[in-house]
């Protein structure tokens, strides 16, 4: 399907060639991404990385060294079933941040300019694609999440700020949430219950769990001063898991919180290091960490017990029901908790991204060629 190009809100300057335009969005498109993965680390490294430096030098994380390597650390090859990706044949060129519910997969796209302002809804069955008419006030729709009966993404300006709206599927009705001033929000999709972490001013985060059928709204916690939460908050059915820092012997380490929406109850964790972006499924916690810089290292707790090492140097990771999946040197790779064991879901020919995972479905882009049309594999995982 081709789009429409047109100059942007009226500025004057030289129409540059379709092509030249067509490849931006493109470029645009495939690298949204990583900008939220670069975002995430440099926004890690100016809070953090100050604080980090005043830890005294340890020694290199080996998980043979810290662990039963042959219970939980992830050693050599991984499984192929790279049998079991399929492609989506979506017919746009520029396709922003797919995310995968059962069979579809909605996504934003470019719409007579370089700014992601339509949003569409792919249907594997039929390999047909709807155009849902969301309200866009600013320059992107991104950051979506979906189920069933909703789609929630943030409207934002390029300059900063923006909106947090919903689409109720059923109602086919758009509401908005609540507007931001600063960082982007990571949105988190769990039945009826959605919960972002969002900036409320230089030293302020507010917690927010929202319920979109009833619409109410509560603010469970108000992180303020020195103290953060590192990395947005998950929600896994009705637990709700985030990370603190705070400082011990001038050393920076972070407190783990899972509160129970429907009790009220909290269970606290403190793994003596940083935690980074705490996802939980089942009994199992996993999170990103490092000793200094990046937080690229993957850690994995079973029943609150001590985290393990299980991989380092991953560029995204992204929790599953009953499976953690992440990006590696290129590949898209699946570890499975009651097995232990580590699958590849891309083919070794090919090059790949994470952009999604929900239950069992994972997402990703196949950068193997970085050309002008972006491609977007899945896979329904199988062990």
């Amino acid at each position: 399907m081709s789009i429409q190009k047109r100059e942007r809100e009226g500025s004057i300057r030289r129409r540059e060639p379709r092509s030249r335009r067509r490849r931006q969005a493109r470029q645009r498109g495939r690298c949204w991404i990583y900008i939220g993965v670069a975002a995430a680390a440099v926004v890690l490294l100016a809070v953090l990385l100050p604080l980090l430096l005043r830890k005294k030098e340890e020694p290199e994380l080996v998980p043979g060294a810290i662990i039963d390597s042959a219970m939980t650390a992830i050693t050599g090859d991984a499984s192929d079933i790279s049998y079991l990706q399929r492609e989506a044949k979506i017919q746009y060129n520029a396709i922003n941040e797919p995310y995968k519910y059962g069979n579809e997969i909605v996504f934003s796209a470019t719409h007579g300019s370089i700014s992601y302002t339509r949003m569409v809804l792919y249907h594997i069955d039929t390999a047909s694609s709807d155009t849902i008419p969301a309200k866009v006030r600013y320059n992107n729709l991104t950051g979506m999440v979906m189920n069933d009966r909703y789609i929630v993404y943030l409207d934002a300006s390029a300059t900063g700020g923006g909106r947090i709206c919903c689409y109720n599927r059923q109602e086919e009705t758009f509401r908005v949430i609540k507007e931001y001033a600063y960082a982007m929000p990571k949105l988190n999709l769990s039945g009826d219950y959605l919960a972002f972490l969002q900036q409320a001013g230089e030293s302020t985060d507010r917690l927010y769990v929202y319920n979109l059928q009833t619409g109410e709204s509560v603010t469970p916690k108000v992180f303020e001063g020195s103290a953060a939460a590192t990395g947005g908050v998950y929600l896994d059915d009705t637990s709700l898991i985030y990370a603190v820092t705070y400082y011990e012997e001038e050393v920076l380490m972070s407190r783990v919180t899972v509160l129970d929406l429907l009790t009220g109850q909290e269970q606290t964790y403190d793994w003596s290091r940083l935690v980074y972006a705490p996802a939980k499924n089942g009994n199992y916690i996993a999170f990103l960490s490092s000793a200094s810089g990046v937080a690229d290292d993957i850690y994995l707790s079973e029943n609150g017990a001590q985290p393990q090492l299980l991989v380092s140097d991953v560029t995204n990771m992204k929790m599953g029901d009953g499976f953690l999946a992440y990006t590696k040197d290129d590949a898209i790779y699946a570890y499975v908790f009651e097995t232990g064991k580590n699958y590849r879901l891309n083919t070794t020919v090919s090059k790949g991204l994470l952009a999604s995972v929900c239950g069992k479905s994972v997402c990703w882009y196949d950068v193997t060629s970085y050309d002008d049309v972006d491609i977007v594999k899945y896979a329904d995982m199988e062990w």
